[in-house]
Order: structure tokens, then sequence, then C-alpha cells
């Protein structure tokens, strides 16, 4: 069985028009992203899949791999799986989509994602999330929250508010789960993705429910971490300000 990382990363961002090449002290966005991953000992090759030449080129310069993948992917899931078409894989190896906006997140946190999916069979995927203690980040519709049932299988993925308080009770500790963007899948899940239709992805914006839908099942490692998301402008300057 191989662990393989790819790292999605498109140059045309809405919010953020190519955060990916953004640089703090001589370094981009990827690079950073890049050079993290490489620490997670579980992972035993990596590649950056993008649809642009540019990234690709400061990918190599780096020293790294980089795949070229169309830019009619509508998603990080599609993108890394055209970006399996020209690796080789086989049906037990697992993939691991690491997000290329997150810098921060701890290398041994994708270590944990993958133990995590070697270790319960029944499951198809693996990812991570973290307790909210801001209150703000509940209701704030970037922040994604999931819940989970009695084994740490995700139930569902929401931008809303889940669960709703409705009586405005004392919520227990560990309620409010944020989903941190990393997935670990089985090949012959990522094999399976396209063929996969969904009613809520298109609405939520969330490729992960699709899998939900269609009967897999998801690990969720609840996990203390620093990492953030850089969507905007706003959260660049932020980073620049933590490291």
């Amino acid at each position: 069985m191989n662990i393989i990382g790819v790292i999605p990363a498109r140059l045309k961002s809405t919010r953020f028009p190519e955060k990916m090449l953004a640089k703090i002290k001589g370094r981009t966005l990827i690079e950073m992203v890049y050079a993290n991953a490489r620490k997670a000992g579980s992972i035993k090759q990596l590649y950056v899949a993008t649809d642009n030449l540019k990234i690709k080129k400061v990918i190599e310069a780096a020293g790294g791999m980089a795949i070229m993948t169309p830019a009619s992917c509508k998603s990080g899931t599609e993108r890394v799986r055209e970006a399996l078409k020209s690796i080789r894989a086989n049906m037990n190896d697992i993939v691991v989509n690491i997000q290329g906006d997150e810098p921060l997140l701890e290398p041994k946190l994708i270590d944990k994602a993958v133990k995590a999916l070697i270790t319960d069979k029944s499951c198809d995927a693996s990812t991570l999330a973290a307790v909210i203690t801001d209150e703000k980040e509940v209701n704030n519709t970037s922040v994604v929250k999931v819940v989970i049932d009695s084994f740490s299988n995700a139930m569902y993925f929401s931008r809303s508010v889940i669960p709703h308080n409705r009586d405005g009770v004392k919520a227990k500790p560990g309620a409010y789960l944020k989903h941190i963007g990393l997935y670990a899948y089985k090949k012959s899940v990522l094999d399976r993705w396209l063929k996969l239709d969904s009613r809520y992805e298109g609405i939520e914006k969330l490729e992960q429910l699709r899998m939900l839908e269609n009967g897999c099942k998801m690990k969720v490692v609840v996990v203390k971490s620093r990492s953030i998301g850089i969507d905007t402008k706003q959260d660049f300057a932020k980073l620049k300000k933590l490291l």
C-alpha cells in the first residue's frame, strides 16, 4: 500500500485572485504548503495538481513535482482524481487531498488522518476537525461545520450553524466542530467519484457531501490545530502576522 499526497492548486481564485503565488518572505503560498506537507511521515509521494504553468514552474523550481490538470475541474477532489491519471497507483493505495491554502496545517495531523483511515477498515475516507472556541466562527458561513456520530463518523457538513440550538441551552463541550479541509481517501472511492450524484453539494458548495449522500463512511479525527484557510487578502494578512 502506497500513500500519495496531492495538493490541488488552481490559480484563479474568486475571492483572492492568484493567491497561490502570493509571497511572504520570498516564498509563495503554494511553496509553503508543499514544504509543510513534505514533513508528514506517512506521505511517500507528493505532488501539486494545477491548471497553471506558473504554479508548476514554482513547484519544480523548489524541487517538487507538479502535474498539469484541466482548468475545467470543478473541485479539488476532481483535480486530485485527474492527477491520478498521471500517477502509478493501485486499488489499495491511499490518496491524501491536502488543501493548497492551509500552510500552517501541522504535518502530524496529516499523519493522524491517514492512520485513522488505515485503522478503521469500514471507512472510505477520513478528515479532520477542531472544536470551535470562538463564537463568531459558529455563525461565519466561511467556516464549515461538521456533526459526527458516536463513532466519530461524519453525519453532515454545512456552512450554516449545525447543530441548531433551538432553545438556546448551554451546549456540551465539543458540540460545535470546525472542519479542517484535509481528506484521506481509499483510491477506489476516487475511481467512482464522477459517477456519484449529489443534491446538496451544489447548494452548500461542499464537495464532501457527495460522498456522504452515496453511503461512504468518513471518519472525523478531532484535533487541536492552529491552521487557517487563506480565502481572502485579510486571511493572508493574518497569516503574515502569525508567521
